[in-house]
C-alpha cells in the first residue's frame, strides 16, 4: 500500500495483532512509501502493517463453495531476493526489508566470530598445527589445520567420537577417535 505524506512517527489507525481491534498506531518503519511496522498505541506491541478490515455484508444465505473431486488449493507464491518461497501477499519492501536485516545479522556474527578465532589462535603459527584427521585423537586447545576449513582450536571433546573445533567460520562438530 502506498501511503503518500505519510513518515515515520506519525499517526495511522489500523487493525492491531495482539488488541484485535481497529486501534491508532505509530508508524515506526517505512520503506520507501510503504509502511512496513507500526506500534499500537494501546498495547505497545510492534507488529507489521496491515490496513484495517472493512466491514463485510454478510449475504442472507450462507454460500457453499463446491469443490471438483481432487482438486487441491492452490497457493499464490513467489521466490523472493534470497532465493526462497514466500508468499505473494509479502509486500516487496517488507521482504526487502528482511533480507537487508537478515544479511547484516550474519554479517555481525561472522565478524563476532572471527574476532574469538582470532583470539583463540594467536600466539601460535601454522606450522605448529597438526594435520586433521578422521583417525587421529585431539585434545582441548589443540591447534588443527582442516583442508577446507583452515586453521583452528580444539574447543571440547563431544563423546563418543565427535570434536568440536573454532574455525574462521565459527564451530564445526568433526568426527575424530577417542
Amino acid at each position: 500500500m502506498s501511503t503518500s505524506g505519510l513518515t515515520a512517527g506519525d499517526n495511522i489507525t489500523t487493525s492491531c495483532t495482539r488488541c484485535n481491534d481497529v486501534t491508532g498506531h505509530v508508524i515506526v518503519a517505512m520503506v520507501g512509501n510503504e509502511v512496513v511496522k507500526v506500534q499500537c498505541k494501546a498495547c505497545g506491541s510492534e507488529h507489521k502493517y496491515r490496513p484495517p478490515k472493512q466491514p463485510k455484508s454478510r449475504p442472507q444465505a450462507p454460500a457453499v463453495k463446491k469443490v471438483r473431486a481432487g482438486s487441491a488449493r492452490e497457493t499464490a507464491t513467489t521466490t523472493g531476493a534470497s532465493g526462497r518461497t514466500v508468499s505473494a501477499s509479502r509486500s516487496e519492501a517488507a521482504r526487502k526489508a528482511a533480507d537487508t536485516r537478515a544479511a547484516a545479522r550474519a554479517a555481525r556474527e561472522a565478524a563476532q566470530t572471527a574476532e574469538v578465532w582470532l583470539k583463540a589462535i594467536a600466539g601460535s603459527e601454522d606450522r605448529d598445527a597438526t594435520p586433521y584427521s578422521m583417525k587421529s585423537t585431539y585434545e582441548v586447545g589443540q591447534i588443527i589445520s582442516h583442508p577446507n576449513f583452515g586453521v583452528g582450536k580444539v574447543q571440547q571433546l563431544v563423546k563418543p567420537d565427535k570434536v568440536e573445533i573454532l574455525f574462521r567460520q565459527g564451530i564445526k562438530l568433526l568426527r575424530c577417535t577417542m
